[in-house]
């Protein structure tokens, strides 16, 4: 097995049980570090009964804290950004609360129902000004072609997966591996993601734990390890000062549409 990242020999990391049935094998890149499971076969019985996994109980308070973090960094470092894509966009959370803060963002995920942003669908050939791809890196078997499907799409990419740490990192010793629920399947270094990002021709930051981003114009690591404290994109954001909602607007968008829908199937 080769690195998908960056094609250097990688090496055995390590063996884990996985949905309590199968093994699975873990192998890292003798270069850049990236761990990668061979062969996941049992993804389809992982996503089975849902995208989203039961254990995922931080998905509210990690939602909530992304929020504030982006929309600090689209009211102080990208404010010209007017369209926005969250991809893996699960129940569409994320989408309605950047949408309740202003922010033009459109929903889009193969794998999972969109119960919050229902009606702010994105196009599947639509660009954007900036993209967001969170907690979905580690899901992806071939990650590659996904970031450069991203890429292609918006010039500025923000996304979290969390680092495989120095030590203690082996499966079965490390929290992130989640085997119970047997779909994360590849974990990133900063080294992995710097070899990522050269590989779509973009500059890379990172805040050295959870949060990244891909660029097409050099961006400042500091930023991110700015919000990524929430009491400080908090500040940021109290410092900005008010921000028109798209609550209602999107309310009466939706309102409109719906008796449009309705008057076309009318009895004469």
């Amino acid at each position: 097995m080769t690195c998908k990242l960056c094609g250097a020999a990688t090496e055995p990391f390590g063996e884990l049980v996985v949905l309590g049935r199968h093994r699975a094998h873990y192998q890292r890149c003798s270069a850049c570090g990236y761990v990668a499971i061979e062969n996941p076969h049992w993804l389809d019985e992982a996503y089975a009964d849902r995208a989203i996994a039961a254990l995922d109980t931080g998905i509210v308070v990690r939602n909530l804290w992304l929020a504030d973090a982006v929309d600090a960094l689209l009211r102080w470092r990208f404010r010209k950004v007017r369209t926005a894509l969250d991809y893996g966009a699960g129940t569409g959370l994320f989408v309605r609360l950047m949408r309740d803060r202003g922010h033009d963002f459109r929903w889009s995920d193969p794998y999972c129902e969109n119960l919050f942003a229902r009606g702010f669908e994105a196009g599947d050939n639509t660009t954007f000004d900036l993209a967001t791809c969170f907690e979905v890196a580690e899901h992806l078997v071939d990650p590659l072609p996904a970031f450069r499907q991203l890429s292609e799409r918006a010039p500025i990419l923000i996304f979290s997966t969390e680092l495989l740490p120095e030590r203690n990192n082996r499966p079965g010793v490390w929290h992130y591996y989640a085997p119970e629920a047997g779909q994360h399947v590849g974990f990133y270094t900063q080294a992995s993601l710097q070899a990522l990002a050269e590989k779509l021709g973009r500059h890379f930051a990172s805040d050295g734990r959870m949060l990244h981003a891909f660029t097409a114009e050099p961006f400042d690591s500091r930023w991110l390890r700015v919000v990524a404290k929430q009491r400080r994109a908090r500040r940021l954001l109290r410092l900005a000062g008010k921000h028109a909602r798209l609550t209602w607007r999107d309310a009466e968008a939706l309102t409109q549409a719906l008796r449009t829908q309705q008057a076309a199937i009318a009895p004469p």
